[in-house]
């Protein structure tokens, strides 16, 4: 079968950039080997507009868009129109047709075949926009969080008849060689904290910052060393991440100038040698992770992670070695590196385990095989089950008698709330325990919405 694959941000042979991209690298190096002809048409940059090979397939980085972020589409109308052109043509070869991270809106382009998508996040404009107003005859996402806030979504916007959206998990190679275990955490002569995110403020520059100055007055014999990566000019496609002398110039604000160790952004094929170095690595921000890759990497490499308890991290609350904490509190922060520090080999062991049982790498690439190649066109209807029952939102949780909200990085505080929402996560409105005002609040905020029913048609 011939499949081709568009991909709006830039791919390249030598280096991967962002979940995202491993993602798609993984996909173009793999589904080749279940006897399928794969070419892929992606973003041009400046020093990447030739031709390569992943795996078996062949990368034309060709189609004229910005290749960076925000704003990919900011480019000339005659640079559109000539990458019109591009889609038509790959996809008049083609059988299949795969957007990988689904953010192209010229669907007349695509020569009026049937489209699968995989969407990565739920922040950035062009997701958004390409889940409320353009189809496709399946979706792939790679968590039920990702997905139920998709559904959520396009249940608020009123949409009655929704294609079907698939959980693929993302899959975790494990290297054979880094299965042995060491307590390297043990007679330690300094901390080593990695920060291995883009160096953007909403992935938890400062509050890194911040949990390693405050970790270094509870362990004062003890240095304390921050390890964070900066963009160079030549590898930087995102325009909202910040430059070497702006971070820092944070480093100073915070007091941590001894503390950060910067250097340049790692290729993600070195990640793992890096991830060894560190005794802790740390994602402490507010971004809404629809899965991240970086504490189960981590893990990987028999270092346990701490994270704030955000978006997709709040799935991993039943892996050991990976801590959560509620997103800006610094001091529950430093109490789970403590932890951290002194964990058992049993607890990274049981953790990689069921890292390897719940992200299978090869499961992944089957899962997107699957669906990609399927000719199984369903579509699937939108019910409100009861009008006086409420859900919380997929992007919320509830501690104590606070609702956080993900893409708000704030609490509400509802009276009750946390003793009668039931395990499915839904409330009765009319509860007596539960003042109507406060409800109709969080209705209107987003915290609540109302209970609903997805099912094939």
């Amino acid at each position: 079968m011939r499949i081709a694959i568009f991909s709006l941000a830039p791919l390249n042979d030598k280096s991967i950039m962002g979940g995202s991209q491993k993602i798609l690298h993984e996909l173009s190096a793999s589904l080749g080997d279940y006897g399928h002809e794969v070419k892929v048409w992606c973003s041009a940059i400046e020093n990447n507009q030739k031709k390569f090979t992943i795996g078996n397939s062949e990368v034309y980085p060709n189609l004229l868009f910005r290749g960076k972020f925000p704003s990919p589409y900011q480019v000339s109308p005659i640079n559109l129109i000539k990458t019109f052109k591009v889609i038509r043509e790959g996809s008049d070869w083609a059988d299949k047709i795969y957007l990988h991270a689904d953010g192209i809106y010229l669907r007349d382009s695509f020569s009026e075949k049937n489209i699968i998508r995989s969407f990565h996040d739920f922040i950035y404009d062009e997701s958004i926009i390409s889940a409320l107003s353009l189809n496709a005859q399946s979706t792939i996402v790679p968590s039920d969080y990702l997905k139920n806030c998709i559904e959520a979504t396009l249940v608020l916007s009123k949409k009655k008849i929704i294609e079907p959206i698939f959980t693929v998990p993302n899959g975790i190679s494990f290297d054979e060689k880094r299965n042995y275990m060491v307590n390297k955490n043990k007679n330690l002569g300094e901390v080593n904290l990695l920060f291995p995110h883009r160096p953007q403020i909403t992935k938890g520059v400062v509050e890194a910052m911040k949990i390693a100055v405050k970790l270094q007055t509870k362990v004062s014999k003890i240095k304390v060393n921050l390890m964070m990566p900066y963009f160079s000019k030549s590898t930087n496609n995102d325009d909202t991440s910040l430059s070497f002398e702006q971070i820092v110039k944070i480093a100073k604000n915070e007091k941590a100038e001894n503390i950060i160790k910067l250097h340049n952004w790692i290729p993600y094929q070195n990640m793992n040698n890096l991830y060894s170095l560190a005794n802790v690595t740390v994602c402490p921000g507010n971004f809404v992770e629809s899965f991240g890759l970086v504490p189960l990497e981590s893990v990987v490499n028999n270092t346990p992670a701490v994270c704030s308890s955000v978006g997709g991290f709040r799935n991993y609350n039943d892996i050991p070695a990976i801590k959560l904490f509620p997103y800006g509190d610094i001091d529950r922060a430093v109490d789970n590196i403590l932890n951290c520090l002194e964990i058992s080999l049993d607890d990274i062991i049981q953790s990689k385990e069921v890292i390897s049982d719940k992200y299978s790498y090869q499961n992944m690439i089957s899962g997107y095989e699957k669906i990609i190649t399927s000719n199984n066109v369903v579509q699937q209807k939108v019910s409100i089950r009861n009008k006086n029952n409420l859900r919380l939102s997929p992007w919320c949780y509830i501690e104590n008698d606070y609702i956080y909200n993900d893409f708000k990085s704030e609490k509400l505080f509802v009276k009750n709330v946390g003793s009668v929402i039931s395990n499915s996560k839904t409330i009765d409105s009319r509860s007596k325990e539960l003042d109507p005002d406060t409800i109709k609040k969080t209705i209107d905020l987003g915290y609540l919405i109302e209970d609903y029913e997805i099912e094939n048609i």
